[in-house]
């Protein structure tokens, strides 16, 4: 049966894997005319039907991603309008556009504090009030905990599911759709397969706080002094799983994903730690006035083909490797581009340093029209208790 032949990228990683029917289709290249397994390029069998033209991955380089067929998409705006909620720590595609925008564009010096580890501590925060993006350097950060270096996605398949069988939300790059019927088996089993990648995925969102990946990770001690979640928020509720859960996420990028510029929901800053592989991070301030520029941004029509650092200055430029961590405050702007294969270990919190700003970004995703899904959850309820608190 065809189910029994090789195609040629057939691997034994993932016949272990992809079975039954989802062997039984096939795919012809529309350039070069060979016929592939559709899950050996990545591609789910109910997806098939959807595409318009196949390009394999030796053809892909020469003559473009795969298209879609039109009738299956939604309009340009509401396909390419950002997913703010996504954002905090998703990934998705990097036209050619912008890959040729960051690459001719330039980029203020990074001028952010490198402070030691050892001295990331609340007392700090309070005394800089976290107003400038800052990397923590040395081979630790105090209080923070993190799994190994080493650590794979197929160690992470294990901790996030028993049996490898947990769901997750997968995006295709290129259409800009989710993918539906993934678990982190077959996420594995994409990531880690060598050679080329006949499409680029991404999984955009795994929290982690409740599964034994958590067991390895604790916050650096800096965000557990701040966070209104952890020091506020009623044990009774956290106790019944009602609760943010935005405060611990594993990121899986591949090579040249990007995040175009998008401020974190709520204004919350971010802990962003590298485990492994690279990140670039493209930073604006929030002034007022980038922050009108930012509005306006967000409500165009050309939003997808504006490149927002064009719009305003400085926009500076920093580079994270694998260890190195960094915290983001409140409302600055952002892009993040993955110059190499990432595994990151991050997390959102908001706190009293910058509440003025917090409340004009939460007002900013009103006037912006950012679905309640996309916000930071709970959010006006984290701003209640932690008022209750600053009163007792």
């Amino acid at each position: 049966s065809t189910s029994n032949e090789r195609c040629p990228r057939c691997a034994e990683s993932n016949a272990s894997i992809w079975t039954g029917s989802a062997l039984d289709t096939w795919l012809a290249c529309d350039v070069c005319n060979a016929w592939f397994h559709a899950t050996c390029v990545g591609l789910r069998t109910q997806e098939c039907d959807q595409i318009e033209r196949f390009h394999c991955p030796d053809c892909e380089g020469m003559h473009g991603p795969s298209t879609y067929k039109k009738e299956i998409r939604k309009s340009q705006r509401e396909r390419e309008r950002i997913n703010y909620r996504d954002l905090v720590n998703a990934d998705v595609m990097m036209p050619r556009d912008r890959v040729a925008a960051l690459q001719a564009f330039s980029f203020a010096p990074d001028t952010f504090a490198r402070v030691p580890g050892d001295r990331a501590t609340t007392e700090w925060a309070k005394a800089n009030g976290l107003r400038e993006p800052v990397v923590f350097t040395g081979p630790s950060v105090l209080g923070m905990r993190m799994p190994p270096a080493s650590i794979t996605v197929s160690d992470i398949a294990d901790l996030v599911g028993k049996r490898r069988d947990t769901p997750v939300n997968v995006m295709d790059v290129t259409s800009q759709a989710g993918l539906a019927g993934w678990t982190m088996a077959n996420w594995d089993a994409y990531f880690s397969a060598s050679g080329a990648r006949a499409r680029t995925l991404n999984v955009i969102s795994l929290e982690i706080s409740e599964t034994a990946l958590a067991a390895q990770v604790k916050r650096p001690e800096l965000v557990c002094g701040l966070d209104w979640t952890t020091l506020a928020w009623p044990e009774e509720r956290r106790a019944r799983g009602d609760y943010p859960k935005v405060q611990l996420y594993c990121l899986m990028s591949v090579k040249d994903s990007y995040t175009d510029f998008h401020i974190d929901f709520g204004g919350s800053s971010v802990f962003y730690h590298v485990l492994s592989g690279a990140k670039t991070f493209f930073f604006v301030p929030p002034t007022p006035t980038n922050l009108k520029k930012y509005e306006r941004w967000c409500k165009s029509p050309e939003q997808a083909s504006t490149f927002f650092a064009e719009e305003v200055r400085p926009c500076y430029r920093v580079d994270l490797g694998a260890g190195d961590t960094m915290v983001i405050p409140t409302g600055w702007i952002h892009a993040v581009h993955t110059p190499a294969d990432a595994i990151v270990i991050g997390g959102n919190f908001i706190h009293g340093l910058n509440i003025a700003r917090q409340l004009d970004i939460y007002a900013l995703e009103r006037r912006t029209a950012v679905p309640q899904k996309f916000r930071f959850p709970y959010f006006e309820q984290v701003c209640w208790y932690a008022g209750a608190r600053y009163a007792r």
